[in-house]
């Protein structure tokens, strides 16, 4: 091994090239860990937690599209570490978002021009996006998005990688597999990872010369890649075999597997805004825009970048503005109040955009520092023309040598200065961005995003919980307190005597079939061998068992009288 080689393979040179990625990702992790949620909770639109984590916890499938690539991940996390299920599965969403940020900073840096700083300016821009209110809120609640987020991220580090590698001449062929089966599996984590597909084939377009270098062997690798990452949707048929509790379209047939993982159920909410609303939502997302990395002055700089991306590398400035493009067209359109989720990819690219802004920025100001030193030493040179001059006039050669060199030590000693000043002043620049950028989200956002005293989902479980009789029926209509039950009573196998029954699901086939199948007493006391319609079940119900509401219901029941009873609401037949 020659020297050269040495110097770059040694433990310091890795050390001096991955240290934004990794000052940033323990920075990040840090911040989550002292913000986590200590539980299940409700906060931060995290209802949905308690459905995936009922369904890894029982082998089951969570609501359309089932999630597979998560449920594998979640399901293999809660079997290596013990304690609260729900806890691993807010530190699993932790250490997701906290890799994301890590591996942003190095793409970033990766981006930037050969600079000094262009190390604290990744690990930075990286923080700030750490800081964002959007990832942050979903790094700290057990949910999807963490892990789409570090999806996204690792899909543009792998594209960058590619295009580094075929133009120093090899196939990067290695590199088009990952990102085909990397594609695959995120697709199976969520499926809003299909607006990365504009951009990518963008990407690829712009870079078709590049492409021609990859055999025909290579690209049927990639393609087999990206079906074997799909292929994690088989593992949804097959868990609902065994009839778990949570079994969501029961897709154990093609038809219902269809049906689950098409969204059917949720057929009507993308683009699912009317006109007269898109207003509010475009102007929900300006502010959104404005506010994630902790205000206006950062959308500027992250402009700015933008810019700056596009004189540089426009295929890169081309992908990353299509990303931002579809994944917001999509999310404006979604018809939900949550869908500013989806706008993490579009924060994450924001992020690479500020990293360029910030390197503008301070190249500007290196470049002004410099001009001042440059004045220093014309100011050394005509000292020297001076000198010469005066041995020139004067005669007194030794007398004038001594008066000009002192001259010229100390205009030497006024440069060296100045350059210690333009160094000093680089260094503090860079620290003022270190503090102020992730610094104005921290101060900003902490008391909204610390969820580490959040206890409204345990609380209302506990109470629940301790209020119902023995074999009580409980109704629910919305997914918090529906998935918090769930999450107790069949992931935790809490209160077994115990039956939740969602009344807004209870129209599904397969819903009715799940409840008959976990539990047969209802049936029985419906003398139906099928489960009746819910007006009909709930006057049986009132009858035979205690029955409550654990929330407000959308439904109402005739000769119906109520009672509060804690946390719950019992019915009662009315005399």
């Amino acid at each position: 091994m020659n020297s050269h080689s040495a110097i770059r393979h040694s433990p310091f040179a890795i050390l001096e090239l991955f240290w934004p990625s990794l000052a940033a990702g323990a920075l990040a992790l840090a911040l989550y860990a002292r913000t986590l949620a200590p539980g299940l909770t409700w906060a931060h639109s995290g209802s949905d937690g308690g459905d995936l984590l009922a369904a890894a916890l029982t082998g089951g499938v969570p609501h359309p599209p089932g999630y597979p690539t998560y449920q594998l991940l979640l399901r293999a996390v809660l079997a290596l570490v013990p304690g609260d299920p729900a806890r691993t599965g807010n530190w699993l969403s932790a250490v997701c978002a906290a890799l994301a940020v890590a591996l942003l900073a190095d793409l970033a840096r990766r981006t930037l021009p050969e600079q000094p700083w262009r190390g604290v300016v990744a690990m930075v821009a990286a923080l700030t996006w750490a800081a964002s209110p959007t990832l942050w809120g979903q790094a700290v609640i057990t949910e999807v998005y963490a892990l789409n987020a570090l999806i996204v991220v690792a899909l543009l580090w792998l594209a960058w990688r590619w295009r580094a590698a075929v133009q120093s001449g090899r196939t990067g062929t290695a590199w088009l597999v990952s990102t085909s089966l990397l594609l695959g599996l995120g697709l199976g984590n969520h499926l809003s990872l299909v607006w990365m597909l504009p951009g990518t084939a963008a990407w690829l377009w712009s870079n078709r010369v590049s492409m021609g270098r990859t055999p025909v062997l290579g690209w049927i690798a990639v393609g087999a890649a990206g079906l074997a990452g799909l292929s994690v949707y088989a593992y949804l048929p097959l868990v609902s075999v065994g009839a778990p509790p949570i079994n969501w379209g029961d897709p154990h047939t093609p038809v219902q597997f269809w049906w689950l993982i098409s969204g059917r159920a949720y057929g009507a909410l993308p683009f699912g805004i009317e006109l007269a609303y898109l207003p509010g939502r475009l102007a929900a997302w300006v502010a959104d825009a404005l506010r994630q990395f902790g205000g206006p002055w950062s959308a500027l700089i992250a402009l700015a970048g933008l810019w700056r991306i596009d004189q540089r590398d426009h295929t890169w400035w081309r992908l990353t503005g299509l990303i931002a493009l579809a994944f917001s067209v999509y999310a404006i359109g979604y018809n939900t109040a949550d869908s500013f989720v989806y706008l993490i990819p579009v924060w994450a690219v924001a992020a690479l955009w500020l990293a360029a802004g910030m390197d503008w920025g301070v190249g500007i100001a290196d470049g002004r520092l410099q001009m001042v030193d440059g004045r220093w030493q014309m100011a050394e040179r005509e000292t020297k023309n001076e000198k010469r001059k005066t041995q020139e006039v004067i005669g007194d050669t030794q007398h004038a040598a001594r008066s000009t060199q002192h001259v010229t030590r100390s205009t030497q000693h006024a440069a060296r200065s100045t350059q210690h000043v333009t160094r000093s002043t680089q260094h503090a620049l860079l620290v003022l961005a270190l503090i102020v950028l992730p610094g104005v989200s921290l101060i900003r956002f902490w008391g909204e995003m610390d969820l580490s005293r959040d206890h409204e989902a345990r609380d209302y479980v506990a109470g629940v919980l301790s209020e119902a009789a023995p074999d009580a029926v409980i109704l629910t209509a919305s997914d918090g307190p529906t998935f918090a039950l769930w999450y107790a009573r069949y992931g935790l196998g809490q209160r077994p005597d115990l039956i939740p029954i969602n009344v807004n699901l209870y129209v599904f086939p397969w819903y009715r079939e799940t409840l008959r199948s976990a539990h047969p007493s209802l049936a029985e006391t419906a003398g139906t061998s099928a489960l009746p319609s819910l007006d009909r079940l709930v006057a049986r119900l009132m009858l035979q068992r205690p029955l409550y509401r654990g929330e407000p219901l959308n439904v109402t029941f005739a000769d119906t009288v109520e009672r509060p009873a804690g946390a719950l609401v019992q019915m009662m037949v009315s005399q």
